[in-house]
């Protein structure tokens, strides 16, 4: 498994903005693992699994470990491609509009999560999830030394992962993270 794997064309982006596909990789993610013991920790019958792992290795994010004859058939077992996942840059450069769908399914998949994270807070009297847009003026050196920050604290997230093999307490939390120039069209 490498540590950053590059999204390289606009297949994979699309795999990836699919929040199921997301769930399935993110649960390869944590090891080398079976379908069926994916199916079981999403709680999902594997038969759901099937064409949805096909289509990941098939682009390659995930990659398949191992084999292992049982009972007359063989079992294979998958990992995610990398811990972390990064679009190659020259992906969205051009003016073709199925890179900005690519992009637009992307947040909508987060927004997605976010809203639904925002009415389970208010359903539940859980605490509301910590959402923030922000826009900010700074020198050159100042919006680098922010963007290494950002960086530094998502590689961070990711070395942590599970501080225990028991995920009985654990839950879930997303983050989406961009940081980009703002081109001033006035």
């Amino acid at each position: 498994m490498q540590e950053v794997f590059k999204i390289s064309n606009l297949e994979q982006v699309r795999l990836l903005s699919d929040p199921f596909k997301l769930s399935i990789l993110q649960a390869f993610a944590e090891g080398e693992r079976t379908t069926k013991d994916v199916a079981k920790a999403l709680d999902q019958p594997i038969t759901k699994l099937y064409r949805h792992v096909d289509a990941l290795h098939a682009a390659g994010l995930l990659a398949i470990t191992r084999e292992k004859q049982k009972r007359g058939t063989v079992e294979r077992y998958f990992e995610a491609a990398g811990r972390r996942f990064e679009a190659d840059h020259s992906l969205f450069a051009g003016d073709a509009g199925g890179e900005d769908d690519s992009i637009r399914d992307m947040l909508r998949a987060g927004e997605d999560e976010i809203v639904g994270a925002l009415r389970a807070a208010e359903e539940n009297g859980k605490d509301e999830p910590l959402v923030v847009r922000l826009r900010i003026k700074a020198s050159p050196g100042r919006l680098k030394e922010l963007q290494e920050q950002l960086e530094s604290w998502v590689e961070s997230v990711e070395q942590q992962g599970d501080d225990d093999d028991s995920t009985d307490d654990h839950v879930e939390a997303g983050a989406m993270v961009a940081f980009y120039p703002i081109k001033d069209d006035r």
